[in-house]
């Protein structure tokens, strides 16, 4: 497997090793400021005084731009080292952030998601990309990239309703602080050779890379972690407030999410043995049916906690179980592209499902039943599954017992 340029040998363990602190310092720096903005941008969106209404077409856009972003990054891979679009990320999310701490108008915070989504696609598929490059165990190095993730996003939604009850604008610059902090350790990372061109005559292969075996379903998990964090960055912080909660409550709450996230990376690997529809199955379950919980009983509070536990379990071992389960399943050159693809499945579950909540408000009394029915919507695939899986036992079952009979004759 090729995983370095000439100047890195995959037997240099010192200089792997010290490129593993440099992402996952990037990473914690990243994650940390894209945790205080998912927080502060919905909530300083109302309070500027938008209507509730466009908060998911707000979060939206960023999962359009984040959808845009990815369609061409399976061929940018082809073409530029990983750690070039992990430092544009940061570059991107430090401007974003930046902006809103400047201006509330609702252009600024239409080009600040802009910026935000091509940031988190860059990132995200840089930094994975980055990290199974320099492992032998896919699931091991993205559970350790989520593991890092998810203590940034337990410490930014904390850090951001700390810093937001005093001026959610100042939690956003501070959050561009951050981003711009991260790139000093981005630049510095062992600069991998690109992933060889793809033929384009006699591979063989499917033209679209998430019909190939593992990768579809990869896809499917990727979707629904997205959904999940859709629905968790746009309108579970202005539900909360709604409730009655306070602007540190809500980040501490985002924080449970998160840490039950992190707690669900961490574990994945175990989950990941049962087998890739276990996870499925444990994962999208989880997440949506834990999200029902807090959306529609944001009172008491430990309620709400419980329903994110549940929820944030659930999406940590999709995201990292799902690419996990696709690099596995294709061979070394094409895990790039295996990456950006499934990345694209959940930024366009990024993109409809705060868009669709918002769409449900309209026809629904509060912003909280609409999100408690976009959860029983991400929980469908497991429902699906469970029935088509009975059916098929019943099947079974007929067919042996039809059998024995015809033996008995």
């Amino acid at each position: 497997m090729s995983r370095t340029d000439d100047s890195v040998s995959p037997s240099d363990p010192r200089r792997l090793r010290r490129d593993h602190h440099l992402i996952q310092s990037a990473n914690l720096g990243f994650s940390i400021a894209q945790a205080m903005a998912a927080v502060a941008v919905p909530i300083l969106a109302v309070y500027a005084g938008h209507p509730i209404e466009l908060i998911g077409i707000i979060v939206a856009v960023s999962a359009v731009s984040q959808t845009v972003a990815r369609l061409g990054l399976g061929s940018l891979l082809s073409r530029l080292p990983t750690k070039h679009f992990i430092a544009a990320a940061t570059v991107l999310l430090s401007a974003s952030c930046f902006l809103l701490g400047f201006s509330t108008e609702l252009w600024a915070f239409i080009i600040a998601q802009l910026l935000q989504g091509a940031a988190r696609a860059y990132f995200w598929t840089g930094s994975q990309t980055h990290v199974v490059r320099a492992s032998e165990s896919a699931v091991t190095a993205l559970s350790r990239l989520n593991v890092i993730q998810g203590v940034g996003q337990l410490i930014g939604p904390a850090l951001a309703g700390f810093i937001g009850a005093w001026s959610l604008q100042m939690s956003l610059l501070a959050a561009g602080a951050l981003a711009a902090i991260a790139l000093a350790p981005a630049i510095a990372l062992v600069r991998f050779a690109p992933f060889p061109q793809r033929s384009r005559h006699g591979t063989g292969r499917p033209r679209h890379i998430w019909r190939q075996p593992g990768v579809g379903m990869a896809a499917s998990m990727a979707a629904v972690a997205g959904a999940w964090r859709g629905i968790l960055n746009s309108y579970l912080p202005v539900i909360l407030t709604a409730a009655g909660h306070s602007i540190p409550v809500a980040g501490a709450l985002m924080t449970v999410a998160n840490l039950a996230s992190l707690c669900g990376s961490a574990f994945s690997r175990r989950i990941h043995a049962a087998g890739p529809r276990v996870a499925n199955a444990i994962g999208t379950a989880g997440a949506g049916l834990g999200l029902v919980l807090a959306s529609l009983f944001p009172n008491p509070i430990w309620v709400v906690a419980v329903g994110l536990t549940i929820s944030g379990l659930g999406a940590g071992i999709l995201q990292t179980v799902g690419p996990a389960l696709a690099v596995d399943s294709i061979s070394d050159e094409d895990r790039g592209r295996a990456i950006a693809s499934i990345g694209t499945f959940r930024s366009i579950s990024l993109f409809v499902s705060p868009l669709a909540t918002a769409g449900l408000i309209l026809i629904v009394p509060s912003a909280a039943i609409a999100a408690g029915i976009a959860g029983i919507i991400i929980s469908t695939p497991t429902l699906s599954t469970l029935i088509r899986r009975r059916g098929q036992a019943r099947t079974s079952q007929e067919g042996t017992h039809d059998h024995d009979e015809d033996f008995a004759n």
